[in-house]
C-alpha cells in the first residue's frame, strides 16, 4: 500500500486523477445531501403558506366606522347619566348600560323596544308618576332642539353642508347641483339619487339633516 502511494505521488498524472476523483465524490455527496434535505424544506414552505393563508382567512375584515351617539338617561335607573350608543341599540340597551331600572321604576310605562335618538333625554318614570306629564316636556324640548341643530339640506349653503359629518366639499356640491336641477328634496331618502349616497350613508345622515318644503 505504501508503495502504491509512492507511485501516485511520483506520477503527476495519477495525482491529478486522484484529486479529480475525490472532488467528484465530494460533489456527488453534496448533491445527495441536498436532495435529502429538499423535501423537508418544501414541507416547511408548504406549512408556512398554509398557516399564512389560514391566518388571512381567519382575520376578520375591518368593520366600517359606526356612528356614535349620546343619550341622557334620568329617573328610575341605578346609574343615571350620559351614555353612548349606536343606531341599532334600543331603550333596553341604554337602561342596561345605566345599571338597570330601580325597584321603584314603573316598567309598565316603558317601551324597552323603542329606538333612541342622538342627544335624546330618556326619562324612566317611577311608580306613581304620570309619564305624560313628566316626559312630554322632555321629549318636546329634545325634539325641538334636535330639529334646530339639524341642517336643512334644502336651504343650506356649501359651507353649511360641509358641517354635516361625512359630507365633504364634493358631496356638498352634488347636493346643491341636485337642488338646482330637480328642485327641493321631498324627503331625505331622495339623497340616494345622488351618486355616492347609499342606503347606509343616508340612514346615518338622518341624525344630522332635515328638510322643509316650501
Amino acid at each position: 500500500m505504501k508503495k502504491r502511494y509512492q507511485q501516485i505521488l511520483a506520477s503527476p498524472r495519477l495525482l491529478i486523477c486522484s484529486f479529480i476523483c475525490v472532488s467528484v465524490l465530494f460533489f456527488l455527496f453534496g448533491i445527495f445531501l441536498q436532495r435529502i434535505s429538499q423535501p423537508d424544506k418544501e414541507e416547511a414552505d408548504e406549512e408556512y403558506l398554509t398557516t399564512t393563508t389560514q391566518t388571512k382567512e381567519e382575520t376578520p375584515e375591518t368593520s366600517s366606522s359606526v356612528a356614535i351617539m349620546y343619550v341622557d338617561i334620568k329617573g328610575g335607573v341605578n346609574k343615571p347619566g350620559i351614555y353612548t350608543f349606536t343606531a341599532e341599540e334600543r331603550v333596553y340597551d341604554i337602561v342596561e348600560k345605566a345599571g338597570g331600572v330601580t325597584e321603584h321604576a314603573d316598567e309598565k310605562q316603558i317601551n324597552f323596544a323603542a329606538k333612541v335618538s342622538d342627544q335624546q333625554v330618556l326619562y324612566i318614570p317611577e311608580i306613581g308618576e304620570e309619564l305624560s306629564k313628566v316626559n312630554i316636556i322632555e321629549a318636546t324640548t329634545t325634539q325641538e332642539s334636535l330639529e334646530e341643530e339639524k341642517i336643512n339640506i334644502n336651504t343650506a349653503s356649501l359651507s353649511e353642508l360641509q358641517e354635516i359629518p361625512g359630507i365633504g366639499e364634493k358631496k356638498a356640491q352634488e347636493i346643491i347641483h341636485y337642488r338646482e336641477a330637480n328642485g327641493s328634496f321631498q324627503e331625505i331618502e331622495d339623497l340616494k339619487e345622488i351618486s355616492g349616497f347609499g342606503t347606509k350613508t343616508v340612514e346615518k345622515l338622518k341624525n344630522f339633516v332635515t328638510i322643509t318644503i316650501d
